[in-house]
């Protein structure tokens, strides 16, 4: 009954717009919906349609809704009921819609929803190029790794013809999918160590390291040899 109690009371104060849970909920589920339907769907379009939903769903439902109530309490009391006084109905529910308006939904909707819906965006759309940029990130700083896990497989299955040229790129892109541009700079770097800068001398020991963690876990001696004789300077080649 309390729990009751409190919903009416919410709904009568027009509290659930204005609720964050609930308009984070709303806005995810209408944009998810929204690309489901068309792929290419942007935040702003669903930005226009919690606008619509607020005016056209919320505050019709919320006014339409306690002016039921209202007439369900007085008709009873009428002793009749015409065209004259239906007309003074409409005009008086006119009335009450303008000064709800005025009064209730326009400051909500100004102080409360739209500065809410408008943080939920920013937020979303921060998120949205945040988490393309950190897997970008993370796969780029991968890639040495993979190419030197994958340079010492082939040497040790006895595949001489790695060099750093377009053949042995588009061999390795076909394998990881890795852009060829990426996957011949890192080739560079594995077998001419001395022609590089620190920060690259850096990435390439930071991809060395990991190939090493990954056949030690292997137990692969043969393949931590070669990345010993990698790792040494001025190697013949």
């Amino acid at each position: 009954m309390k729990k009751n109690l409190q919903r009416l009371a919410s709904f009568a104060t027009f509290d659930l717009p204005l609720n964050v849970g609930y308009n984070q909920l709303l806005l995810r589920t209408i944009h998810n919906e929204q690309i489901a339907t068309i792929p290419r769907w942007n935040i702003e379009g669903t930005r226009r349609k919690l606008i619509a939903h607020y005016w056209y769903r919320n505050v019709l439902y919320h006014f339409l809704s306690l002016f039921g109530i209202a007439l369900l309490i007085i008709l009873p009391f009428s002793p009749y009921f015409n065209l004259l006084y239906l007309s003074v109905l409409c005009t008086m529910g006119a009335i009450s819609f303008w000064i709800a308006y005025f009064f209730i939904y326009l400051p909500f909707f100004s102080s409360a929803f739209l500065p809410q819906l408008e943080s939920l965006i920013a937020n979303r759309k921060k998120v949205q190029i945040e988490i393309p940029q950190t897997k970008s990130a993370k796969t780029q700083s991968k890639i040495p790794a993979l190419t030197t896990i994958l340079y010492v497989l082939f040497k040790m299955a006895g595949a001489n013809r790695i060099a750093c040229d377009a053949f042995s790129a588009q061999m390795f892109n076909r394998i990881t999918g890795v852009d060829t541009d990426s996957i011949k700079e890192n080739i560079h770097r594995i077998l001419y160590p001395e022609t590089l800068t620190l920060r690259e001398r850096a990435e390439r020991a930071k991809g060395m390291a990991v190939a090493r963690t990954y056949f030690e876990k292997l137990g692969y001696t043969p393949a931590i040899k070669l990345l010993d004789e990698l790792e040494t300077p001025k190697r013949k080649k």
